[in-house]
């Protein structure tokens, strides 16, 4: 410790007990334990994972890192609203049974064998649809509407208990529809109209952030869902929107990717149920992304850099008992 003055232009300081936030990045003597100690956060990393069979941006899908799936999206390919599907097993893509209905911006969540994919922009006429499909594990079949035609908000759940939130155009973008696995039913509204935003949790305990208002600006705006209301929450550090990769539950949520300040941005970030905290960066800046998983293990799928991609970037923490960004006090033995 000869050196740690010189360093850091002050002594070690000398403690009964440990410091809090304000112990990061130095060192203190705890002279109850007689040890030395300094924080530590716990690492969260992105890695990359395999490439998908169709690029494409603004598209939907769910489940879990190692049992994805995507649907839909805009392609470049001809007609420019995809009906392709494609399913992850945690290292490959696979095609499976396409959409009825060729879609993109759709709301979606569920798993593999049980997805959902309602609204979106289509090549029929009127373009916006309130479409409703259901993947059974073999194929999609129609289910019922949604109440309000829409694309670009944020969706949740399960096939059988689902939020379809926000969106566009005006005035629908703080419209809140719930299904049930049999119906769509309208429910209370946003606070805050907004649409390009990405949801996670579930139909009775759901989370939103960031999107873009109706003047096109960005917005780190979050709001949480209790089955009945939402409530403005924690702000996002970074104001983004336009299709972040999102996923987790209502108090342990990753948001990752999206659109900041009219660039790709690579900037992550871990809500705790009450605040937010910048983490592992993803590794390429992308938008018009998707999410599914859990806060310890997602993936980001698809999207555009400077084109449609069919990349994917998976996230894991170091600790599952610890959130990624956590501040852990740590004994110096050396």
């Amino acid at each position: 410790m000869t050196d740690y003055k010189a360093i850091h232009g002050r002594n070690v300081l000398h403690v009964s007990s440990d410091l809090g936030a304000e112990g990061e990045g130095q060192i203190w003597f705890n002279t109850a334990t007689s040890d030395f100690k300094t924080i530590v956060k716990v690492a969260g990393s992105w890695s990359s994972g395999g490439a998908g069979n169709s690029a494409r941006r603004e598209l939907t899908g769910g489940g879990t890192q190692t049992a994805a799936w995507i649907c839909g999206g805009e392609s470049p390919a001809s007609p420019n609203r995809s009906a392709l599907h494609e399913q992850y097993d945690g290292s490959a893509w696979a095609e499976v049974a396409d959409l009825n209905t060729g879609r993109a911006d759709q709301y979606g969540c569920g798993s593999q064998t049980a997805g959902l994919a309602a609204g979106g922009t289509s090549s029929l006429t009127p373009a916006i649809v309130a479409i409703s499909e259901e993947f059974n594990g073999t194929a999609w079949a129609e289910g019922d509407d949604l109440n309000v035609a829409r694309y670009r908000g944020a969706s949740a759940g399960t096939q059988t208990a689902a939020f379809a939130t926000g969106g566009a155009p005006a005035p629908t973008s703080v419209n809140n529809e719930i299904y049930n696995g049999t119906s769509w039913a309208e429910d209370a509204n946003l606070n805050g109209a907004r649409y390009y935003i990405k949801g996670s949790g579930t139909s009775t305990a759901g989370l939103i952030a960031g999107g873009a208002n109706p003047s096109d600006a960005v917005v780190a705006t979050a709001e949480a869902w209790n089955g009945t209301a939402w409530t403005e929450v924690g702000d996002l550090n970074t104001a983004r929107g336009y299709g972040t990769a999102a996923f987790g539950t209502q108090t342990a949520t990753i948001h990752a990717g999206g659109d900041f300040d009219n660039s790709n941005t690579t900037a992550c970030e871990f809500y705790d149920g009450s605040s937010w905290t910048e983490i592992g960066d993803l590794a390429t800046a992308i938008r018009y992304t998707q999410g599914a998983g859990s806060a310890p293990s997602g993936i980001q799928m698809f999207g555009y850099t400077s084109g449609n991609v069919a990349i994917t970037q998976e996230w894991d923490w170091s600790s599952t008992a610890t959130p990624p960004g956590a501040q852990n006090i740590k004994i110096i033995t050396d």
